[in-house]
């Protein structure tokens, strides 16, 4: 019904425009189209929906400049309708979606974000602690896995002791698992390359992937602004693997193990 609504909106609109417009015809490519219905599988229908709403954002400044040159009083109602359907009544319709990858966005974020911090930092400190590459990769495993578990029962917990809060098991589903997505992700690079100093490259490539998808995600779902989410998000993680880099060589030098 909500999407219905949306869509009327937008068609009505789009006729408005078409009528005072030179151009009468517009399509849009199949492919297109594909890549929308994929983005909505993967990501959801509420970034889906928010997405697509946030580039009304420069059409309002047009509509607003374009109003300031318009003096026939009906076409003036008209734009000034189509402005407040796309900065407050779309905004409110889209606000009532209930969706679980939303409901459950902050379970998913503090899995995702507690992995990327916590074993960032653990593994840089491990291959500075470890001069085998697998043995930084087996302790990061199963840091990680004990992490997620842990993550996992915390999550639960809360959600249990949550009045009118989310389900339990849910919640401690989906940030076990995205706890240890991160965690296999981050571990990849001392399985594939023997090389420390590569393995290390690559896994900050893979951090910076992750912090950059999941800050843009969460500042569209949340309508904030990417560029701080980006850089709390890329702060915390280098912070952490930088004390971890220390600790790790203070260790290996204080007490001399080489494995």
């Amino acid at each position: 019904t909500i999407l219905e609504e949306l869509a009327e909106h937008e068609k009505g609109d789009y006729e408005f425009w078409r009528a005072l417009s030179s151009k009468k015809e517009f399509s849009i490519h199949p492919a297109q189209v594909w890549v929308w219905k994929l983005i909505r599988r993967v990501m959801g229908l509420t970034f889906l929906a928010k997405f697509l709403e946030s580039h009304e954002a420069k059409s309002i400044r047009h509509y607003k400049e374009y109003l300031s040159s318009v003096t026939d009083q009906e076409l003036r109602k008209k734009i000034e309708t189509i402005m407040e359907h796309a900065e407050e009544h779309e905004r409110m319709l889209m606000s009532k979606i209930k969706e679980e990858k939303v409901e459950f966005i902050g379970s998913i974020i503090l899995g995702l974000n507690d992995g990327l911090i916590e074993l960032s930092g653990a593994l840089v400190g491990f291959s500075f602690a470890f001069s085998n590459h697998l043995v930084v990769a087996t302790t990061g495993i199963i840091t990680g896995i004990a992490a997620s578990l842990s993550m996992a029962s915390s999550a639960y917990m809360q959600a249990r002791h949550e009045e009118n809060g989310k389900d339990p098991k849910r919640a401690a589903f989906y940030t076990g698992i995205s706890y240890i997505i991160v965690v296999f992700l981050l571990v990849m690079p001392f399985i594939i390359s023997t090389e420390k100093t590569t393995s290390l490259i690559m896994m900050g490539g893979v951090i910076l992937t992750l912090i950059t998808g999941i800050s843009y995600y969460t500042s569209i779902i949340f309508e904030r602004n990417f560029k701080r989410q980006f850089l709390e998000m890329f702060t915390f993680s280098i912070g952490v693997a930088l004390i971890s880099f220390i600790i790790g060589s203070l260790v290996k030098y204080f007490v001399g193990v080489e494995i």
